[in-house]
């Protein structure tokens, strides 16, 4: 095989991939009533109504999803499921480059393949495409490669792609000091040039409507009190029957509600933890510099957490997690892979047991136990004494240079 055909073939299989999944997908879940308000007006070239229409995807998410769902007819299943290809080709490619990243540092073939399919092929992604959250899996992949990027010395890219991410869902916030960590230097550039482009692609909306970017921004900040099994709350909660009426009947469901101290201090809690965990590090270390695992495994903590203290979780929630354990792998393992099989084997775990619950408790004992778990060998690799990796940093930024 020619070497030029010969590198289209990984391209080639994420394509095909990608639009397997999402042309075999048939459920929108939420789509209809949030991303497809915005995604649908700019299809059709409503930029008026686009301004106007608020929804919890950030602006980048719905210019990447907009002309794809055009093709698709601007509305209805078929758009959605054109949609989801460039947020699946994302997480593809993000696959491709920690892929090759491993196999430059001496990985098996066999191994960086794994990691370059683990990426794509994991129950998250499913979770995300059937529940109508596809940007999730793009906001995911743009952290994960502003850290990989970051590690590597590349700041101008680390800037533009988490500057992307934060403009595509507002938890990306998550990945902000574990990018200025990685870096070798010009950190103040970076967090200046990342904070400029989120501001360009989120200005526009504010700026047409402030009232109602507002109340989408404190929306996405609140929790409205429910709290799921996904969630270390779970077993604080009080259940209530609440009543409601469709098509004439009256319908009596079971919620469960967190305390009120849990729903108004569970977000908050979960911001400042973002910063406070990753400055206790660096007075850990005395040092604000990390390596490149050491940034992925910061940010896979800061991910559970994130899930963890969440009232309201899902599984796809965990995809910054899971691709963070990918991350890691491609900075760091040998051969295989180990943390994001294991990973991804929880994860699927969990997602069949979700879709076949009989026991909600045990399902939520089993959950807080496995989040725990990680959570303390995750910090206990971070926080121990000789766990200063930055040393080895260089061999990161050598990739670049290899590359």
């Amino acid at each position: 095989m020619a070497p030029a055909l010969k590198r289209c073939v990984p391209f080639a299989l994420v394509v095909t991939a990608s639009a397997w999944i999402a042309f075999t997908n048939t459920a929108t879940g939420d789509y209809p009533l949030d991303g497809a308000l915005a995604v649908e007006a700019l299809a059709r070239g409503d930029v008026s109504a686009y301004l106007s229409t608020h929804v919890m995807m950030g602006p980048f998410a719905t210019l990447v999803q907009a002309p794809f769902a055009a093709i698709g007819g601007g509305e209805g299943l078929v758009a959605y499921q054109w949609a989801c290809l460039p947020c699946l080709l994302a997480v593809g490619l993000l696959g491709l480059y920690l892929g090759g990243l491993a196999g430059r540092r001496g990985v098996p073939r066999l191994g960086w393949w794994a990691i370059a399919a683990l990426c794509l092929l994991n129950p998250l992604t499913f979770a995300a495409i059937r529940m109508g959250h596809p940007e999730e899996l793009l906001t995911a992949a743009l952290a994960i490669a502003a850290v990989a990027t970051a590690a590597q010395g590349q700041g101008r890219r680390a800037a533009l792609l988490l500057g992307l991410a934060v403009a595509s869902k507002q938890w990306a916030v998550l990945a902000i000091l574990p990018v200025l960590m990685a870096l070798p230097e010009r950190r103040i550039r970076v967090a200046l040039g990342a904070g400029a482009v989120a501001f360009v692609l989120m200005a526009p909306g504010f700026l047409a409507s402030p009232a109602a970017f507002s109340e989408i921004q404190h929306n996405a900040a609140s929790t409205g009190g429910v709290v799921d099994p996904w969630s270390v709350w779970y077993p604080l909660a009080e259940v209530t029957v609440e009543e409601s009426t469709i098509g004439g009947r009256r319908y009596g469901a079971e919620v469960h509600r967190a305390p009120s101290l849990v729903g108004s201090l569970s977000h908050p809690l979960i911001v400042l933890l973002v910063f406070l965990v990753p400055l206790a590090l660096a007075l850990r270390r005395r040092s604000f510099a990390i390596s490149g695992p050491d940034a992925m495994a910061l940010l896979a903590l800061l991910a559970l957490l994130r899930c963890a203290l969440d009232p309201v979780g899902n599984l796809y929630y965990h995809e910054p997690l899971l691709l963070a354990l990918i991350g890691w792998d491609a900075f760091e393992s040998r051969r295989w892979p180990l943390r994001a099989l294991a990973g991804t084997a929880v994860l699927a775990l969990f997602d069949y047991w979700s879709r076949h619950l009989s026991d909600v408790a045990a399902f939520n004992a089993a959950y807080i136990v496995i989040a725990v778990s990680v959570a303390t060998l995750l910090a206990i690799s971070l926080f121990r004494p000789g766990s200063d990796r930055t040393a080895r940093s260089g061999v990161d930024v050598r990739l670049s240079a290899a590359a």
